[in-house]
């Protein structure tokens, strides 16, 4: 076994372990690594708690929302279902004719003549309406066989004229013109009264849906246009003096 023996001074001896410097880097590492270790901890488990304790908070809220969700989803179907059914009953609203209207209105036409501007009947009435369809141009008619108890022509005009004015009944409100008068004098009865009458026929087209709505529209505008409108007073006789 050989022993080996340094016999230079202390301060010449060359010193063993590991340098100061070294051994400061080595615990500022060692520091800066616990204090990276400790964040990452704190960040990981506190962090990650209120994560999910935020997480669990919105859930609940959800699971309380979910129903109303569900009943504002069966809301907004309801609605579409409401839209759709008023957009239907709108279509048919416009296609509509109040044929019972429209017959009461023919009858005050022929009572309007009192016998003097025209004495008029009608024989087998028919209405028809038709669907509407794409380029067709029928939208329906009304027919009758008419029959003016007079020896007169004009009478018939007469009666055509009053089915076309407006201001006596809104009869033609969904039908076009009548056109010129036409019709032949019946063969001389003795037994009927009167003994002469003249025999024509009543044929009125419909108008379209859209054309049915408008004049419709148009004449409820006049209408209320006229019931707002302030009354004419008439001047007292000092006032005209």
């Amino acid at each position: 076994m050989m022993i080996t023996i340094n016999l230079l001074p202390p301060e010449m001896r060359k010193r063993s372990g590991p340098p100061i410097k070294m051994l400061a880097i080595v615990a500022g590492i060692t520091s800066v690594a616990c204090a990276l270790l400790t964040a990452w901890g704190w960040l990981a488990l506190g962090e990650a708690a209120e994560i999910e304790s935020r997480r669990m908070q919105l859930s609940l809220e959800m699971d309380g929302l979910r129903p109303q969700l569900k009943y504002n989803e069966a809301l907004d179907a309801e609605i579409k279902v409401a839209v759709a059914r008023e957009a239907t009953l709108a279509d048919i609203n416009k296609s509509r004719i109040l044929w019972s209207e429209k017959i009461d209105q023919l009858v005050d036409i022929v009572n309007s003549g009192n016998e003097v501007e025209h004495f008029t009947w009608l024989d087998d009435l028919t209405v028809r309406q038709d669907v509407a369809r794409r380029g067709s141009d029928t939208h329906g008619s009304l027919r009758a066989a008419g029959h003016s108890g007079s020896e007169r022509w004009d009478q018939v005009a007469n009666f055509l004229e009053d089915i076309e004015d407006r201001e006596l009944t809104d009869f033609m409100r969904e039908f076009h013109s009548t056109g010129r008068p036409e019709g032949n004098i019946n063969e001389p009865d003795d037994e009927l009264i009167p003994a002469v009458n003249w025999s024509f026929p009543l044929s009125l087209e419909l108008m379209g849906p859209q054309e049915r709505w408008e004049a419709r529209q148009a004449s409820e505008e006049a209408a209320a246009s006229a019931a707002n409108q302030p009354p004419t007073s008439t001047p007292s006789p000092q006032e005209k003096h």
